[in-house]
C-alpha cells in the first residue's frame, strides 16, 4: 500500500537531488509531521461529525467543561486553544447557536464577558467523551508505553526548539 505521503516524498527526492546541500531529512520530517496533524485532524472531524462537531469545536467545548465552575474568559480560551481571539470568537458564536455555550457578564468586571457551557453543552461533552476515549484508545493501541513515552518527549523536545531556541523566519 502507497502511503499519502509518497507522493510529497518523491517530490522532495527529486528536489534534493538538484540541491545536494537541501536537508532532505529535515524537510522530509518536517512536513510528514504536518501531513499527519492534517490526516489525523481529518479523521478526527469525520468521527466527530455525527456529533455535530469538528476537533476545533470539540477541544473548546473540552476546554470551557474542563475550566472550574465550566467557565473560561474568551483571552484564556484561546491561549488554551492555541488559538487566535478571531477564531475563538467564531468558535463561541457557533456554539452559542447551538445552544452548547452562553455568553455572559464577568462577576469580577462586567465589561468582560464568560463563556460557560449550557447544561445541554455540559450533557453533550459527557456523552461523546467515552467516544473519545475509544477512538484515541484505538489509535495509539499499535503503539507500546515506552513508544508512546519516546515520541511524547520528541514532541516535547521539537516544540522546545519551535517556541524559543531558534530563529523565527522573516525577523517574527
Amino acid at each position: 500500500m502507497t502511503s499519502s505521503f509518497q507522493p510529497f516524498e518523491d517530490r522532495i527526492s527529486h528536489f534534493a537531488a538538484q540541491h545536494p546541500d537541501a536537508p532532505k531529512r529535515e524537510l522530509i520530517l518536517s512536513r510528514l509531521y504536518f501531513h499527519v496533524f492534517k490526516e489525523l485532524n481529518d479523521r478526527q472531524n469525520l468521527y466527530l461529525s455525527r456529533f455535530g462537531l469538528n476537533s476545533s469545536s470539540w477541544f473548546t467545548l473540552v476546554m470551557i467543561y474542563s475550566t472550574p465552575g465550566n467557565a473560561i474568559n474568551p483571552c484564556s480560551l484561546s491561549d488554551a486553544m492555541v488559538s487566535s481571539r478571531t477564531n475563538i470568537t467564531r468558535l463561541s458564536d457557533e456554539l452559542v447557536d447551538k445552544g452548547w455555550v452562553e455568553r455572559r457578564p464577568s462577576r469580577e468586571d462586567r465589561r468582560k464577558i464568560v463563556l460557560s457551557l449550557t447544561p445541554g453543552g455540559r450533557e453533550l461533552v459527557e456523552s461523546v467523551l467515552p467516544h473519545q476515549w475509544n477512538y484515541y484508545r484505538e489509535l495509539w493501541s499499535g503503539f507500546d508505553a515506552g513508544e508512546i513515552e519516546r515520541f511524547e518527549f520528541l514532541l516535547r523536545k521539537l516544540l522546545g526548539r519551535i517556541d524559543g531556541s531558534i530563529e523565527k523566519p522573516c525577523g517574527q
